[in-house]
């Protein structure tokens, strides 16, 4: 699934906190993997389709049929493996983050633990919990870091944090996103100006009618 390259540049234009508030007055919740580090060579803001791996401990067998499973991540896809919370390492990591670099992916998103560095960017959980993973299912809804994740989501992967988009709200989430992140720089310059917060945060009418006079947005 291919994102409207407009949609993308609107996505990436704002940070995931803009992105959250929105997600959350649309009512939806466990849209944003925690507690998982970023790792990131341009430390911009990535954008797009989620496909999904799930992988579970192993007792014993094999790592299941990855290559197949790599093998299929199309281009532009953000791959993310829920790995049960466990935060166990992912078998053959950089290998399979290499390959999935060369295959066009953006971003690799897993609560396994990845301890190496390689070029494509990776959120990954920080521990290292002992024992192996096996390879449970793929392109199916998943958990990673607490967050609901469905094929086809949109995934936003940025310096502040990961959002997951469902693709039918994508654009009115986006739309709602850039007015949030105007909203807040204008608060933030009203309380560098010495504004006091009441009013503020939350704005009241007054705050908001002189935001949209000072703005335009009326």
């Amino acid at each position: 699934m291919a994102i409207d390259p407009t949609l993308r540049d609107a996505l990436s234009a704002v940070t995931t906190a803009s992105i959250g508030r929105a997600l959350e007055r649309a009512g939806l919740r466990d849209f944003a993997p925690a507690n998982l580090t970023g790792r990131s060579s341009s430390g911009t803001t990535v954008v797009g389709p989620a496909h999904t791996l799930r992988m579970v401990p192993a007792r014993g067998e094999g790592i299941g049929d990855l290559s197949t499973a790599i093998e299929s991540v199309p281009e532009g896809a953000v791959v993310v493996i829920d790995a049960a919370g466990t935060g166990r390492p992912l078998p053959f990591g950089a290998i399979l983050a290499g390959r999935l670099s060369s295959r066009g992916a953006v971003a690799l998103v897993t609560d396994a633990s990845f301890g190496e560095t390689v070029g494509l960017p990776v959120w990954s959980s920080p521990g290292s919990a002992a024992g192996g993973l096996t390879l449970a299912g793929s392109w199916q809804p998943v958990a990673c870091g607490g967050a609901a994740v469905h094929p086809g989501d949109i995934v936003v992967c940025g310096p502040d944090g990961i959002v997951v988009v469902p693709p039918n709200l994508a654009e009115q989430i986006a739309l709602e996103a850039v007015e949030q992140q105007r909203l807040d720089l204008w608060l933030q310059r009203e309380a560098e100006k010495g504004t006091s917060l009441y009013g503020l945060l939350p704005p009241d009418s007054a705050a908001l009618a002189r935001f949209e006079a000072e703005t335009g947005t009326a």
